[in-house]
């Protein structure tokens, strides 16, 4: 009762426990904005902990990290149609001041932690059909308080669609894992284009975020045509880097990405599809270090190829093979 005369006073009003009923005082607790974060934070520690034990368990955490970056994956073009383009629902973490992008934040921690790291300790320790049905509950019944507490709105969506796609995507990152163990061609590739897209678009809403670059239509760009495109222009940049660093991670491979994501900037700056505020120098450098950052996702999943020496004593002469050190 304390604390909700606390949270009651810090609203401005008195404290009367005989006109106001308990309920009236939860309600105007929850309505502190402060108190919407709590249990993001909450569900951030305890699926950090459970992907904590998930790279604990696992002795082959390179693939492990590349699974967890193509769920993160999986679940942001998802996103980009199920939120961005059609609104299905509202996320209100209230940690930022824009409404569209404390609803974009909300998404991120959803899509790129909650689900994604359930879905990694899901593969990682084998669990089966039950424990992802389970799972299924879980993410629904977490759905039903996050809107009864208010810090979440349904607008089309309904709850029993993450009963039946929170299994199904448990299912695909054990797929999706044991193609990654057989080196499939395909799924290295798609794997490596995830790793980027995700990488990109978290850095574009970080850039967004402190107005540095809005995409949209026409004179005026609103948030909502920004994060329309922004997905678009995240999965265009990253496609041709994965492309690029394909065969090899060298200079060739870098110095064509670069001159590719200067080409589609310029691009969007002609036909006045994006508004930025870089300066020369921020923009190089945030550019080159992703560059490089994209060069070692590539290692990471084919590979570092390097050509060894292998002395043949026989014929007193120097052999070079090539070969995947994985």
């Amino acid at each position: 009762m304390e604390l909700l005369n606390k949270c009651w006073n810090e609203k401005g009003g008195k404290s009367n426990t005989t006109n106001n009923t308990d309920y009236e005082m939860g309600y105007v607790c929850m309505k502190n904005p402060k108190r919407n974060i709590i249990p993001f934070i909450i569900l951030f520690l305890i699926h950090t902990g459970l992907l904590g034990y998930s790279f604990y368990k696992r002795k082959n955490k390179k693939q492990l990290f590349t699974l967890l970056m193509s769920n993160i994956g999986f679940a942001y073009l998802l996103e980009f149609f199920v939120l961005n383009l059609f609104k299905a629902y509202k996320y209100k973490p209230r940690v930022m001041k824009k409404d569209f992008f404390d609803n974009i934040l909300g998404a991120i921690l959803s899509q790129a932690i909650f689900v994604p790291f359930t879905a990694v300790f899901s593969t990682a320790l084998k669990l089966g059909w039950i424990w992802k049905l389970l799972g299924g509950l879980y993410f629904s019944l977490i759905e039903l308080l996050f809107l009864r507490l208010k810090v979440y709105k349904h607008y089309w969506w309904k709850t029993v669609y993450t009963l039946i796609l929170i299994p199904i995507y448990f299912k695909i990152s054990d797929f999706w894992n044991i193609l990654l163990s057989k080196k499939n061609p395909f799924i290295r590739f798609i794997s490596l284009f995830l790793m980027i897209m995700v990488t990109e678009a978290n850095i574009l809403f970080l850039i967004a975020s402190t107005r540095k670059i809005r995409f949209g239509f026409g004179r005026y760009h609103s948030w909502s045509e920004h994060f329309i495109i922004v997905p678009l222009y995240a999965i265009s940049l990253s496609f041709f880097s994965t492309l690029s660093f394909l065969k090899r991670n060298n200079w060739t491979s870098k110095l064509r990405v670069l001159v590719m994501t200067i080409g589609l900037d310029q691009t969007f700056k002609m036909r006045k599809l994006v508004k930025e505020k870089f300066h020369v120098v921020d923009y190089f450098t945030v550019r080159i270090l992703l560059i490089f950052l994209y060069g070692k996702y590539r290692d990471l999943v084919y590979g570092v190829r390097k050509t060894v020496e292998i002395e043949d004593f026989e014929d007193e002469s120097l052999t070079k093979i090539e070969c995947d050190l994985e």
